[in-house]
């Protein structure tokens, strides 16, 4: 097995890209290599070079960044055989990993080395993949926000993401759009405030939006909820966060909640879909789940 650390250096965590390095430097025991991207989209056009120059052996390579460098590595590698992913995570979100216990767990070269490969979902939308959560409405008003606030001094991570919901309070709290989930229209009315569409369990750092996924079973998470006057968004927004909304029966009237494999948004606008945390516009998507499409190397 050789291991190909993809190192984002406009990823968040300086400390935990530094420890990496420094661990590397010590070992003769693994054959490995490490690639610093040069630009957004460079980890995937990196892989898939790399791949077809190098066809012969087991490959792993490992996303040492955020969720969108592993959103980048996971787009290289789909539908590569004898090729793996993993992830030491140095991001301002690292979302994908909170399923699996947490970034400790796998800031542990050891823990890398010694894991084991297991078979995950991914979501498809047209030629592009997103391993952790596909939303659009409200989240992606506060993406956009983050984006502009996250280079501020001592704003980061899921300060950034705080910054955009108060942000997105004021401007995104009604959106339209058609959803349909595995063919049943879910807002007949075309408003929605939010839906996210998930095979991890987390979004923004600290919000559990899908409590009850999991990330192999062939399904997505579905999440809808409908527009609703400021207080009573403000009366859901801790719930959402603590991953309780959805047994939450005073939310019953507000929250759509499917498992599914297909979802198609059809917009007369043009509109943002945001996949682990990058924009795609579009006025027509369809989200499609591959069940255990690629191989997770899952740190012990």
């Amino acid at each position: 097995m050789k291991y190909i650390f993809i190192v984002n250096p406009a990823a968040g965590k300086e400390n935990s890209e530094k420890e990496l390095m420094d661990l590397l430097k010590e070992r003769k025991d693994f054959d490995f290599d490490i690639y610093y991207t040069l630009g957004q989209k460079d980890a995937t056009y990196f892989i898939k070079q790399y791949r077809k120059d190098n066809p012969e052996g087991k490959i792993c390579f490992v996303a040492c960044g955020g969720d969108g460098t592993a959103n980048e590595v996971i787009n290289g590698i789909f539908g590569m055989e004898n090729t793996s992913f993993g992830i030491w995570p140095c991001g301002s979100g690292n979302d994908y990993v909170k399923y699996f216990g947490g970034a400790n767990k796998f800031l542990n070269l050891d823990n890398l080395l010694n894991g084991e490969e297991m078979k995950v979902d991914v979501m498809t939308v047209g030629n592009t993949h997103s391993i952790n959560v596909v939303n659009f409405g409200f989240d992606c008003a506060v993406v956009r926000t983050m984006e502009k606030v996250k280079t501020w001094p001592f704003i980061s991570g899921k300060h950034s993401y705080t910054v955009g919901v108060i942000g997105a309070v004021f401007t995104a709290r009604k959106n339209y759009c058609k959803i349909i989930v595995d063919e049943e229209l879910i807002n007949p009315n075309g408003e929605y405030l939010l839906c996210t569409i998930a095979n991890g369990t987390h979004v923004g750092g600290s919000y559990k939006c899908a409590p009850k996924s999991l990330v192999n079973d062939g399904l997505m998470e579905v999440c809808m909820a409908k527009c609703m006057p400021l207080i009573r968004f403000i009366s859901v927004v801790g719930k959402y966060q603590k991953g309780l909304h959805l047994d939450d029966e005073k939310l019953a009237d507000v929250l759509v909640y499917r498992r599914a494999k297909k979802v198609e948004i059809i917009s007369d606008e043009e509109m943002d879909l945001c996949l682990d945390g990058e924009l795609i516009g579009g006025k027509h998507f369809i989200i499609e789940n591959q069940e255990k499409a690629i191989s997770f190397r899952e740190s012990k």
